[in-house]
């Protein structure tokens, strides 16, 4: 019996004599045990078990603001070689007390802006940027003992395994594998990594856009029941696989997430598996029960207003709020753009995210930067419309006012479908950045005040 234990049954046994005194209970030795096995059992969590306890409550914007983890670059590959090969002597590094299987989320407020950056960037964090150092303390928690995802961020930045822009370096598994002598081995066949996981071992799966990620992203399967993966993702939030290409794929209990090998081979887009053999023989189930916390802060700003596009090749449209996120279309330069929500330089479309830094803003939904009076055409041709929004159906020449088709005969045709370049006009009605003429509607971004 363990030194806690004989402190917890002494304690135990007291109280109950103490009981027995006043109130007459008896009490046997089985029950002294079953008691001090109970409290031994919170005290262990209590004390040694730093699994994440919530689920924050999040949104899919939320997830596209973060920051893609690299992939599938070769570049990216050699990189990490380098950094690697260049790590001749391993770090020493004490362990807490193993606790058993341990879920760490990159999100938790224990660690969520603790600074993970080799370039200097505050913006990088555990929160932003940590799912490499997430996984692998877990993995190193579950077989070793306890380490947090910031203090293994600290080492992976002081050893050369944060990239500059693309989170951490595949190698990272490799030599964290090499500090905490764990057997490994690397993989691209989820065949060979379920045969893994039956002979108790915990993998890292590198994930590109698809059921886990936007763009790029490390998860951690940690068992396997049957057909189904049990997965540790560090980037879960209340409500992530509820959007519509995410639905009915996967099913969440508490801290873990559990898919299909179908539906993970054909939806998770998985590249790269990191495997660490569990070689413990005292192994012990995760025994924490997290819970939803609604109180977390969210870098996402809802907005309303219209934008103009002013990159003259026209704008990217973004599967995510940075230029590592894959690109969805583009808009073409002076197309008019609603945006609906903010993180930094970047704004949310209806098809997706585009950086601001290319665009103007125009005005909000419940203001506008236009007044009534006369208005210079600065288009080559301005089409009229029977309402103020590009889905109304243009008018042509014969629907134009007598002054308009004399302005446009002065301009060299009288026939122009809409008002010719600098013809004047007198706007009556504002709505939004659209204006009502004697002939209808025209856009205001495409007029100057007179």
């Amino acid at each position: 019996m363990n030194r806690k234990k004989i402190i917890i049954t002494s304690v135990i046994t007291l109280i109950l004599a103490i009981a027995t005194a006043i109130f007459g209970i008896n009490y046997t030795n089985e029950d002294v045990d079953k008691i001090s096995e109970g409290v031994e059992t919170i005290t262990n969590i209590i004390e040694d078990n730093l699994s994440t306890t919530e689920i924050p409550e999040l949104t899919a914007l939320d997830e596209q603001t973060i920051e893609v983890q690299e992939t599938e670059s070769e570049a990216f590959e050699e990189q990490g070689e380098i950094a690697y090969n260049g790590s001749t002597e391993l770090s020493h590094i004490e362990l807490g007390d193993y606790a058993g299987l341990t879920y760490y989320s990159q999100i938790d407020s224990r660690w969520k802006n603790h600074i993970y950056t080799s370039i200097g960037d505050s913006s990088q964090t555990i929160g932003t940027s940590g799912c490499g150092p997430a996984s692998a303390a877990m993995v190193v928690s579950s077989i070793r003992g306890a380490i947090t995802p910031n203090v293994l961020g600290d080492l992976y930045v002081s050893y050369g395994y944060r990239s500059a822009n693309s989170g951490t370096y595949w190698s990272a598994f490799k030599w964290t594998a090499d500090v905490f002598n764990i057997e490994y081995s690397e993989s691209s066949s989820l065949d060979e990594v379920i045969g893994k996981l039956k002979n108790n071992h915990y993998v890292i799966a590198s994930c590109n856009q698809g059921l886990f990620t936007y763009g790029g992203h490390f998860i951690v399967l940690v068992g396997i029941e049957g057909n189904t993966l049990k997965i540790y993702d560090p980037y879960l939030y209340a409500g992530k696989f509820d959007t519509s290409t995410r639905r009915n794929k996967v099913t969440v209990s508490g801290n873990t997430v559990y898919c299909s090998i179908d539906n993970f081979r054909n939806y998770a887009n998985a590249k790269g598996y990191f495997c660490f053999k569990n070689d413990r023989e005292d192994v012990k189930e995760n025994p924490t029960t997290p819970v939803i916390d609604n109180n977390v802060t969210t870098d996402v700003k809802e907005v309303n207003y219209k934008a103009k596009v002013t990159a003259n090749s026209g704008l990217n449209i973004r599967s995510g709020a940075s230029t590592s996120y894959s690109i969805l279309g583009g808009y073409s330069k002076n197309t008019i753009i609603t945006i609906t929500s903010e993180n930094r330089n970047w704004g949310k479309t209806d098809r997706g995210w585009v950086c601001l830094d290319y665009v103007t803003k125009l005005y909000s939904n419940s203001s506008s930067i236009y007044t009534t009076g006369n208005y210079k055409v600065t288009a080559s041709v301005l089409n009229v419309r029977f309402g103020p929004e590009t889905n109304y159906k243009a008018k042509t020449y014969n629907q134009l006012s007598a002054n308009a088709k004399s302005q446009n005969k002065q301009r060299g045709n009288y026939y122009c479908n809409g008002y010719m370049n600098g013809v004047i006009c007198t706007v009556t009605q504002i709505k939004n950045n659209w204006g009502l003429t004697a002939s209808g509607w025209i856009c205001l971004n495409y007029c100057s005040k007179v």
